[in-house]
């Protein structure tokens, strides 16, 4: 299926691209391996909404691709407040490489910045908690979980 929405991608007249077109392509090419091709799309977007900005946030911290996903990330923030949309994909992204001293340098990050959103928060304490399990630290994970009980 991906070689066709390429080819039908191609067919679509500039002008008449929108985000949803460019979204199903930056996922297409992400599914299919082609990173460059959907940074190639990514780049030629005129205008990057936040949802495009999430998709591509997502493709790359899926790949872990962690350095541009926070240079995406800082970019962003720039001229936009934080999201915790876009962080969250980001710990996604970094709960599947297992990379803990990255995830819990990202979630005291979320912590600090998004810091009266606790009922939202929970998910990033949920993903790390499930990082620690992932690497074997699971008394780490047993004992993070209860202290999140505990601040709830």
């Amino acid at each position: 299926m991906g070689p066709e929405a390429v080819e039908l991608y191609k067919t679509v007249p500039v002008n008449l691209r929108d985000e949803i077109t460019h979204s199903c392509m930056l996922n297409t090419y992400y599914h299919s391996g082609l990173l460059d091709k959907a940074r190639t799309v990514f780049n030629e977007i005129p205008v990057k909404t936040v949802k495009i900005i999430n998709i591509m946030i997502a493709c790359l911290s899926r790949l872990f691709l962690f350095d541009g996903t926070q240079k995406l990330l800082d970019e962003y923030e720039k001229t936009n407040m934080a999201s915790l949309v876009k962080y969250m994909a980001l710990l996604y992204g970094l709960r599947n490489s297992r990379n803990r001293i990255l995830s819990e340098k990202i979630y005291n990050q979320m912590k600090s910045l998004f810091l009266n959103q606790k009922e939202k928060l929970l998910s990033g304490a949920i993903l790390l908690s499930n990082i620690y399990s992932s690497i074997g630290e699971h008394q780490l994970s047993k004992d993070f979980r209860s202290d999140q009980k505990k601040r709830n």
